[in-house]
């Protein structure tokens, strides 16, 4: 039974071990590939937050303020 443990893990250490060159090679080609600028780095997202002294936006079902 020790053996057969001692098999399994050798082999997940190796298999292990083949996933991360398997990575580190995709990240070496990624990284040569020609810089292009995609719409996530051309324009950042810009969030509209409320103002802290401004109330929160009424629920749904609730009836709107008047102002």
């Amino acid at each position: 039974m020790f053996d057969l443990r001692t098999v399994v893990i050798a082999a997940s250490f190796i298999l292990a071990s083949i996933a991360v060159a398997a990575a580190d090679g995709a990240q070496e080609r990624s990284s040569q590939a020609p810089k292009t600028e995609t719409a996530g780095e051309a324009r950042p997202i810009r969030v509209v937050l409320p103002a802290p002294w401004q109330t929160a936006a009424p629920e749904a079902g609730s009836p709107l303020p008047l102002r």
